[in-house]
């Protein structure tokens, strides 16, 4: 196969975030916001993961990107994850200021770039294969599908999780926005429950897998005229080859039939993950040739071929606010001015993470890591995925586990005041290698 280097990656990818204000010069980036990947039994890396803080860290970024279809998944994963590094390297200024409103609509408008982008760099891809092979470099791409010189599709895509905070005098203000299967989960941490709900853990994502009734009837209610020929929600049965004629998920009203919800192994589907939830694709029906989708998402960045059925790239977006304290009851003797501070973790990562895991589980396994570490944020997020990695050998096999890419965030108010523990040179290296766009571990 040709070797391809995509344009925008060429030379160091080793950008990061202007160096931090000199009052707060001496705090340990690493112990706020880190992340971490590792490749599974495929070929390739196809996970990429970006984080970013302003100099003042009122605003930090985490961003996962979980790939797809082998090499075209590697770039797909590694370009979007290098331009949300760029996109918030610029604008995290204007972006403090927007309400939920605008960043709903500056994001769409990024989806659309990022997934443009993903386009362009198929495109040269296809073209450098063609001429390794010396085959025509025309028809590359048809209405917006990248075509192979046999007039198939180009498979791959990347799925895109990006979490924002942004922290106030009082709140933490938590914009999600993804596309795609990344979950990004906040976890409760001091106190053990989170006060809305008394629940230890929340998602800040949407889910986007064919299981969701939301995304069943969004597709299903796209015009007619435009998508003649709709995905359908199917889950993975035993035994049968052709995916369009398993078992669909839903009914006509959005409902789940009640047959495969009551007794889904003696109707011989198969589990996805140690929750147990049934595996579920979204497939194109009996009757398409060239464009056969089969997709275990209902939105992502790139599959081009698999938009004229209803996928889509553009994100859903979640805001969230947080109390960085809470008023004292016993007045005084609190973190600042009698009040108690608040602690959470928030966690991006892949499906490669989360098919190992019960969400309280994860949340109880977290919190003890960081007890165990003394809240040294890098340890623990290193460790949680080498735990994870284990989990996945031992339930998933040696030969067929998942990349699993994870960054945490910890939103721990003492964090964020200036410390004089650390000498300005060793923050300086802390501070270059935590910001880095990580996908130059994929070279």
């Amino acid at each position: 196969m040709a070797m391809y280097e995509p344009n925008s990656m060429n030379g160091s990818n080793n950008s990061n975030s202007q160096p931090l204000n000199k009052s707060l010069s001496n705090i340990d980036i690493s112990q706020i916001i880190t992340g971490c990947k590792d490749q599974g039994a495929k070929q390739y890396q196809e996970d990429s993961f970006c984080t970013f803080h302003s100099p003042d860290l009122t605003f930090l970024v985490a961003g996962v990107f979980d790939g797809h279809g082998g090499l075209n998944g590697q770039v797909a994963s590694q370009i979007v994850s290098k331009l949300c590094l760029q996109y918030f390297q610029e604008n995290w200024q204007k972006a403090k200021t927007w309400n939920n409103q605008q960043w709903t609509q500056q994001m769409e408008l990024f989806y659309d770039n990022l997934h443009q982008k993903v386009r362009d760099e198929f495109i040269q891809l296809e073209i450098s294969r063609r001429k390794h092979s010396k085959l025509p470099t025309t028809n590359v791409e048809d209405k917006g599908v990248v075509r192979k010189s046999s007039g198939f599709p180009v498979h791959g895509g990347t799925t895109c999780s990006i979490v924002c905070v942004i922290r106030t005098d009082t709140k933490w203000r938590i914009i999600c926005s993804n596309t795609g299967d990344s979950d990004a989960l906040l976890l409760a941490r001091k106190p053990s429950r989170l006060h809305r709900d008394n629940n230890k853990q929340k998602h800040l994502s949407v889910d986007h897998s064919p299981d969701n009734a939301d995304e069943y009837l969004r597709i299903k209610n796209l015009p007619t005229d435009k998508y003649p020929i709709k995905l359908l929600f199917v889950y993975d049965q035993a035994n049968t080859c052709r995916k369009f004629e398993c078992p669909i998920v839903f009914l006509e009203d959005g409902t789940k039939d009640p047959k495969y919800v009551k007794n889904p192994w003696g109707n011989h589907l198969r589990p996805t993950n140690v929750r147990y939830d049934p595996a579920v694709y979204a497939v194109s029906p009996y009757g398409v040739s060239h464009d056969i989708t089969c997709i275990a998402m209902t939105r992502s960045l790139g599959d081009f071929y698999a938009h004229q059925f209803g996928l889509t790239n553009k994100p859903s977006v979640t805001f969230n606010e947080l109390n960085i304290y809470n008023d004292n009851p016993n007045g005084g003797g609190g973190d600042k001015g009698g009040k108690e501070a608040n602690e959470f973790i928030i966690t991006v990562g892949s499906d490669g993470v989360w098919d190992c895991w019960k969400w309280d589980d994860f949340a109880d396994y977290v919190n003890g890591v960081m007890t165990k570490y003394q809240n040294k944020l890098e340890n623990v997020c290193k460790t949680v995925l080498k735990h994870t990695i284990q989990r996945a050998k031992a339930c998933f096999g040696e030969g067929s586990y998942d990349d699993a890419s994870l960054v945490c965030v910890a939103l721990r108010p003492s964090l964020f005041e200036p410390t004089s523990k650390q000498s300005t040179t060793e923050q300086s290296q802390q501070n270059d290698s935590n910001n880095n766009n990580n996908n130059n571990n994929n070279n």
